[in-house]
């Protein structure tokens, strides 16, 4: 399996000094820890280079698996992870189960950034048929401080399926397909987590999920988050930007969003389509969101079936649909899942000196209460960091509001259920915070922001299927209404067969019907690497598949069809989630 370097963009968000009175998210006081209960829970260490599985799991005589060390972890344990990187050659085996009531710690206070999980492997989904995931969550679990990467190509990094952990101070990058994927009944809650350069998606929430996203990012990836079906997130204080689309709200999916920054987005803000109803904001609890410099729309709803409530927002003319920026709208309430589970995150204290050194200044964190443990350093420091340029966005240009948008202050808003994991903090490693502060500007990370491991990145390799694709299987939905999915527009009939999709310059190829070696040939010709294909074999489905891709055409005459070709993967990437998202068996194969 190839290590794959992972991209770090570490940078501070804060509120842009003219914006419409912003104030920073209050946050509840952490309780401070019981030293005595502290030092009497299991505790199991594990070091992935000088570690041994046959070892006790103690600080000296550490564990080499996170595996084991899971299989070992008896309820309301602590598993503190050594720098390192966790993958199928150190002996991990894949996908790395958490256990309910169990904590996986590696190093907060930088997002994991040099405690990397790599890997991934088959897991049988019981609403997405056969995934490759690289961690499962588990009710009560937590997992904070690691980096998680899975580089197969349909690749998830977190699957959390009718479960409920918590998830805090994470990097999810380089996954193939999504950094993280809420399926089915779960109530988990993801902080302060970073969501970076992944396939598809920074996060995907299907079924009907009812997570609570505080003060995250999510950055450069097609969709920074993917809601669909009849999930009911809360997102609050996170930041949106530099993806394809920041947020893309798809079925009857009714999220709430208050105090995010959803900025310097190649496309669209918010996307909502079919019958989905973002709540944006209301009359009594403003939504105190901040659009900016979105390529396109600030919020497209051209495509949705609702008015959108949009009060107290500050956002630019740029938006399209049908949106309620005076507050009138009634908004039904979303009952919030019972299943969330109420846990509380004992911290265990990493030893600043054993750490490898980070020259960036850290902000003061309390560390009463919490047990002194020294995590052994690696025999070999892999990791190389460097403090990113950060490029401020320019201020002085006013933004057009000719939208009457209300100017309210900033409500306090409450924290979700579970309390916050209590992570003592060292002097030293800076921690990204998503959540907006006053009289600072908003900064942006360069596009040529460094990389944190000192190795080339590998191509995403696909490899080439000669015969049928093995289907995404998912349950069959309802045929969907007609419409074009975003970014993909009709192929003209004129020869050849080249269209641009929308707001972007790459290109689609779409063969003709006869199908053949000969049409492999002309796209690969003209530079189109990934196609797009689809499980056709009755009527009803090829009528579905064409009412969202008008040109998709039967490809040799065996049950499937192609809708589209692309020199680029996040493109592909954007026409497979359009049609799993609508119930159809889908596959991407390399020309």
């Amino acid at each position: 399996m190839n290590n794959r370097p992972f991209y770090s963009s570490v940078f501070s968000v804060f509120s842009v000094s003219g914006l419409l009175g912003l104030a920073a998210i209050p946050v509840a006081a952490n309780p401070i820890p019981d030293p005595v209960m502290a030092s009497t829970r299991s505790i199991i260490y594990v070091n992935p280079t000088i570690g041994n599985d046959n070892a006790s799991g103690q600080a000296q005589s550490p564990l080499r698996t996170l595996t084991v060390a899971l299989d070992r972890a008896m309820p309301n344990s602590t598993i503190v992870l050594s720098p390192g990187t966790y993958s199928v050659e150190t002996g991990e085996v894949f996908p790395i189960q958490l256990k309910p009531t169990v904590t996986v710690q590696g190093d907060p206070r930088d997002r994991g950034l040099s405690v990397i999980i790599r890997g991934g492997d088959a897991f049988l989904s019981r609403t997405f048929a056969r995934q490759n995931v690289t961690i499962l969550g588990a009710n009560n679990a937590t997992l904070t401080g690691v980096t998680v990467t899975n580089p197969n190509p349909q690749g998830y990094g977190l699957w959390t399926e009718s479960s409920s952990p918590i998830v805090v101070a994470n990097t999810f990058t380089r996954s193939g397909h999504d950094g993280a994927s809420i399926v089915g009944n779960s109530a988990p809650v993801l902080r302060n987590n970073y969501f970076f350069q992944n396939g598809a998606n920074g996060i995907t929430i299907f079924g009907s999920s009812r997570p609570e996203l505080q003060e995250n990012i999510f950055e450069r990836t097609g969709f920074g988050v993917n809601i669909a079906q009849n999930a009911a997130p809360r997102l609050v204080g996170n930041r949106i930007t530099q993806n394809k689309d920041g947020i893309v709200i798809q079925g009857n999916a009714q999220p709430i969003l208050r105090n995010n920054v959803i900025d310097a987005n190649d496309r669209d803000g918010i996307v909502s389509i079919a019958q989905s109803r973002p709540d944006l904001g209301t009359s009594t609890d403003p939504g105190n969101n901040t659009f900016l410099s979105n390529r396109q729309f600030d919020i497209n709803a051209q495509r949705s079936s609702q008015i959108l409530p949009a009060f107290g927002n500050q956002l630019s003319t740029r938006t399209i649909g049908r949106l309620d920026l005076s507050g009138i709208a009634s908004v039904v309430p979303v009952n919030v899942a019972s299943s969330r589970v109420t846990t509380r995150l004992n911290p265990i204290a990493i030893n600043p000196s054993a750490r490898i050194a980070r020259p960036l200044p850290r902000p003061n964190a309390p560390t009463a209460g919490a047990i002194e443990i020294p995590v052994p350093a690696p025999m070999t420091t892999p990791i190389a960091t460097q403090t990113p340029m950060i490029a401020p966005i320019a201020t002085q240009t006013p933004i057009a509001t000719s939208v009457p948008v209300r100017r309210m202050a900033r409500p306090a808003f409450p924290r979700p259920n579970a309390p916050s994991p209590i992570i003592p903090l060292g002097e030293s490693a800076p921690l990204p915070i998503a959540q907006s502060r006053p009289s600072r500007p908003l900064p942006m990370a360069r596009s040529s922001a460094p990389l944190p491991i000192a190795q080339s990145r590998p191509t995403l390799q696909i490899n080439a299927i000669s015969t049928a694709p093995i289907p995404v299987q998912v349950s069959q939905a309802a045929a969907p209404r007609r419409f074009t999915p975003s970014g993909i527009l009709p192929v003209p009939r004129a020869t050849p067969p080249i269209g641009n999709t929308r707001g972007t310059s790459v290109r689609i190829w779409r063969g003709g019907s006869s199908g053949g070696s000969s049409g492999v040939s002309q796209a690969a010709s003209l530079g189109f690497r990934f196609r797009v294909v689809v499980r056709a074999n009755s009527d009803l489905e090829q009528s579905q598949v064409r009412s969202i891709v008008p040109d998709a055409f039967s490809l040799r005459g065996r049950g499937v069809m192609q809708a589209g070709a692309f020199r680029d993967r996040t493109e592909a990437d954007e026409l497979f989630q359009v049609l799993v998202n609508q119930g159809l068996q889908v596959s991407i194969e390399q020309i």
